[in-house]
């Protein structure tokens, strides 16, 4: 069974989540439906039961657009996760588990609108349609073991911590077993290098953009500055990364003229900041 070992710097994107065992085919996917400052506890046992059952990454989703695409990122850097278990309670305001479903089922219209979702803003602006594509490839089956919204009651599958190392346990098996309705197995690594891509940024809506006309060029400056090293080593001839940055934004250097830029570990900032330039 091909298994392969996730690049370095993954996962790309922060977020709330747990790294686990990484030759893992499943993740868990637990949507928060409250204020990231108070987190149910119920929901945090459900995230620990992903993890505690070997899940290769286990966490919340929060939002139907940037958090969607930080769990896009993170799932097309690692081919071997094939599965996702969807579980807590849908969020009645933002409805990222309706919004994840439709993305896996029907993809994404010409303007990055997930189709088939009542979502307020189901938009994936800021990551290209190749990772898109690539995690509707790689994603075999979504286990949706969502509640409604609103729901309390903990003995409910999506809420039920046994049920979600059940649903773990079932996609890491060798032979074929019934869960709920689906049939799972561990069928190993998508056959295709994993893409590892930071966001480079992270807006709901285009006229936000900070790179549209009429932003100030400090503005600008500050977003290049995050995918500088940060050391002040003066070797690109500016006095400090944040010079070197805004100076970017002027058009005045170029990335190429930093030496950290060019080595491999800062191959993700070098080309987050190539898109950004595009």
């Amino acid at each position: 069974m091909l298994k392969v070992k996730p690049p370095d710097g993954y996962p790309s994107e922060e977020g709330r989540y747990v790294r686990g065992n990484d030759y893992s085919p499943v993740a868990v996917c637990v949507i928060l439906d409250t204020f990231d400052f108070a987190i149910p506890p119920e929901l945090n046992e459900l995230a620990m039961a992903g993890i505690d059952s070997s899940a290769a990454l286990s966490g919340m989703l929060q939002t139907e657009n940037i958090g969607l695409e930080k769990v896009i990122c993170n799932i097309v850097a690692n081919p071997n996760i094939r599965y996702i278990v969807l579980c807590g309670r849908e969020s009645a305001g933002h409805l990222p588990g309706e919004s994840l479903l439709a993305l896996n089922e029907n993809g994404v219209a010409d303007t990055k609108q997930i189709v088939g979702t009542k979502a307020p803003t189901p938009y994936l602006y800021n990551i290209p349609l190749e990772l898109i594509e690539r995690f509707n490839q790689q994603i075999v089956s979504i286990v949706n073991l969502l509640c409604q919204p609103g729901e309390r009651d903990i003995d409910m599958p999506g809420l039920d911590p046994k049920v979600i190392q059940k649903a773990v346990w079932s996609c890491y098996q060798e032979e074929p077993v019934l869960f709920r309705g689906y049939t799972l197995y561990d069928i190993g690594a998508y056959p295709e290098p994993a893409i590892s891509h930071k966001i480079a940024s992270k807006l709901s809506h285009p006229q936000q953009d900070i790179l549209q006309p009429g932003k100030s060029k400090l503005s600008m400056g500050l977003m290049f500055h995050k995918f500088l090293p940060k050391t002040n080593c003066k070797r690109c001839g500016k006095r400090t990364c944040l010079a070197f940055a805004i100076d970017l934004a002027r058009g005045k250097c170029q990335p190429e003229e930093c030496p950290v830029l060019d080595q491999p570990e800062s191959a993700a900032d070098r080309e987050a900041l190539a898109k950004l330039l595009e």
